[in-house]
């Protein structure tokens, strides 16, 4: 079951790599991630009322603002792109955990110089938009790493409804911070021009969710965090062969060195 919910993530995350990307091209950040993540809480409420299990969790509450930040900041880095070159960056959220408390020797220190060559031969010659996705990119893994861990101590319960509190809290909020500044009509705007993006990233967004907090129960937050990594590979080559953002052999290196490393980091955290 395990491996299944695995190749599905591998799956849906590239694939809402992409929805992100293509829904949040040229408009404002946090509008157009409220219209994603709100569409994820209707379709992950479908899904908890079809089940037929309790609607609310609230162990769900306290992740709800590191949550906020991080799926806002992971949106804005998408939507920034190029999504050849962003979207492999969550795989550096291992190196976050692993940053929590650094040990491990040798092995430890090759993952982290895998990562940074991963970084480095994946970003090239970086442009200043690279650059900019990547460094927002950054902070959506260390909130992440955080996020993970408070994953792995509270949900415990129905993964369906942990998923639709935490994702309805997220969408509160943002909702909040986005009515202040007057941004609600741009949303609702946003939602008719792209109905199409806007259905895909809400799908995919929930489902993957889910299978997080799936493996969550079976596995510990550092090799779900490095194996997710893979998506990276996936999702280099949808920018490359779908957006056509070219020169895919030195992104698919630059990908695999950061995910192996990812994937060393997991191992000296498991070995301790």
């Amino acid at each position: 079951m395990a491996w299944f919910l695995y190749a599905a993530r591998l799956l849906l995350l590239s694939s809402e790599r992409l929805a992100f990307n293509r829904l949040g091209r040229g408009v404002p950040p946090l509008p157009a991630a409220l219209v994603a993540y709100f569409g994820a809480a209707v379709a992950l409420f479908a899904a908890d009322v079809a089940a037929g299990g309790p609607i609310i969790d609230p162990s769900a509450i306290p992740g709800v603002l590191i949550y906020s930040v991080s799926f806002t900041l992971y949106f804005w880095a998408l939507s920034v792109g190029p999504l050849s070159v962003v979207g492999a960056w969550p795989a550096a959220t291992a190196l976050m955990l692993w940053l929590w408390h650094p040990e491990g020797g040798f092995q430890a220190f090759a993952g982290v110089v895998l990562v940074v060559m991963g970084g480095l031969v994946l970003g090239g010659r970086l442009r200043l938009r690279a650059a900019v996705g990547i460094f927002i990119m950054l902070g959506s893994d260390a909130s992440l790493a955080v996020g993970r861990l408070v994953d792995a101590h509270l949900a415990v319960g129905p993964p369906i409804a942990y998923a639709f509190t935490l994702f309805a809290g997220v969408s509160l909020l943002m909702g909040a911070v986005v009515a202040v500044s007057r941004g609600l009509g741009y949303a609702v705007r946003l939602a008719r021009a792209r109905p199409g993006w806007l259905l895909a990233a809400a799908l995919v967004n929930g489902a993957a969710y889910l299978t997080l907090i799936g493996l969550l129960q079976h596995w510990p937050p550092y090799l779900v965090e490095a194996l997710s990594g893979a998506a990276g590979l996936v999702t280099v080559a949808l920018g490359v062969l779908v957006l056509g953002e070219g020169d895919g052999v030195r992104k698919g290196l630059g990908a695999v060195l950061l995910s192996l490393g990812s994937a060393l980091l997991v191992l000296t955290e498991v070995g301790r």
